[in-house]
């Protein structure tokens, strides 16, 4: 399955809004909000990648190799950090079309063209 880098944006933003300290967050909170226009399999996929990339923490429980239960907690600093450099629409949408001519590029190599555009925009290149 391909990591659809809309849906990370969209379960980072509803994490950063849904998450209250000390809670967790189960499957059925991604239905409403950013998460919505996705599927609960796109979700999930998302979810599970995004813990393993350290973006979120998250309890997966696994049977017979599928994801069972899953709950999410809060955002760590490094999720934070590519969500505050791919927060604003228009921000996100110049670095899709930067990474586009790529074809294909990882979760840091977009928050390193976010960084990027974030700087040319605000005149420090």
């Amino acid at each position: 399955m391909k990591l659809n880098e809309d849906c990370v944006r969209a379960v980072l933003l509803d994490v950063e809004e849904k998450y209250k300290f000390g809670d967790f967050l189960n499957l059925k909170d991604f239905e409403e909000g950013n998460s919505s226009m996705f599927s609960e399999e796109e979700i999930e996929y998302t979810i599970i990648r995004l813990e393993e990339a350290g973006f979120i923490i998250a309890t997966i429980q696994w049977i017979n190799g599928a994801p069972w239960h899953i709950s999410v907690g809060s955002l760590t600093w490094q999720g934070h950090e590519f969500l505050d450099n791919v927060r604003d629409t228009k921000i996100w949408r110049e670095t899709k079309e930067v990474a586009s001519k790529a074809g294909s590029v990882s979760l840091s190599m977009l928050a390193t063209i976010a960084s990027s555009v974030i700087t040319k925009s605000l005149g420090l290149n």
